[in-house]
């Protein structure tokens, strides 16, 4: 189903405010430098058949959502990152920690995608983010 150009546009533009956003971003536990990035992100805009969309806002309300409704898959991303700094501290394992990390990290991502994809929630929202853009393509 093929959306029309006004209704991407008021789909985009209806997301969250950046100043919420914003909000959001300030209570995680990122690192400054993240969290002016993302910051800067929510203002990304483009020009469309004379109409500024806020897609930086789009992209990041969209993202939130993720990390929300699947915790599970970002549970395996943390572990994975953790587990591969434990072993690069230890002084003779630390030789593998480059060779794993890339293993631990898949089978993190794996482990908590099967968890989550049971419920198709996740190919959903994105299948749903991509047809709420595909009307411009046709600009």
């Amino acid at each position: 189903m093929e959306n029309s150009l006004s209704t991407v546009m008021l789909d985009i533009n209806s997301s969250l405010p950046e100043r919420k956003l914003k909000a959001l971003i300030e209570r995680t536990n990122l690192s400054a430098d993240l969290k002016a990035l993302l910051a800067d992100l929510t203002k990304l805009t483009v020009k469309v058949g004379g109409k500024i969309l806020a897609v930086g806002r789009k992209i990041i309300g969209f993202c939130l959502d993720l990390i929300k409704a699947f915790p599970t898959v970002t549970l395996g991303i943390i572990m994975a990152l953790v587990i591969t700094s434990l072993i690069a501290s230890i002084p003779i394992l630390g030789l593998l920690a480059a060779p794993l990390s890339s293993l631990l990290l898949l089978l993190g991502v794996s482990a908590g995608a099967l968890k989550d994809f049971t419920s198709d929630r996740l190919s959903d929202r994105i299948d749903a983010l991509v047809v709420s853009f595909s009307a411009l393509r046709q600009v």
